[in-house]
């Protein structure tokens, strides 16, 4: 049965290229349509030290994420925290973020988090910043 329709359609663009085109211009134009209706996280990332169960971001900026994502190795666990109010304290120019309820923070030198800054579409991310931010 497939095998007809198959059939059906390599005759059908091999007499006229008209058919072909218009799936191919299809093709593009959904392309085109998904990426611009997905949008996707922008994130900053920096080296943090955990001390006293306190997550300590040096030159922060002057956001307060709703979520961030902590690693060691992003290869290998990425953690994701839910940010609550009376989780963060400000001080000069550092963010810290309170995790004192949370076992599977890794307790090492080398942590990093992610903090999504902002959220962009999927088009303006890969064809016109060119995945550069």
């Amino acid at each position: 049965m497939r095998k007809k329709y198959a059939n059906l359609f390599v005759k059908m663009t091999a007499k006229s290229p008209l058919l072909f085109l218009l799936l191919i211009l299809l093709s593009v134009l959904f392309l085109f349509g998904v990426t611009l209706t997905t949008k996707v996280d922008v994130i900053k990332t920096y080296n943090v030290k955990i001390e006293n169960d306190k997550i300590c971001i040096q030159n922060a900026s002057d956001f307060m994420p709703d979520e961030v994502y902590v690693y060691e190795n992003r290869n290998e666990a990425v953690y994701k925290i839910k940010i609550e109010p009376e989780m963060l304290s400000r001080e000069n120019n550092s963010l810290e973020i309170s995790v004192n309820q949370l076992s599977f923070i890794p307790q090492s030198d080398y942590v990093y988090i992610d903090i999504p800054v902002q959220k962009i579409t999927l088009f303006r991310r890969v064809f016109i910043q060119g995945g550069k931010f």
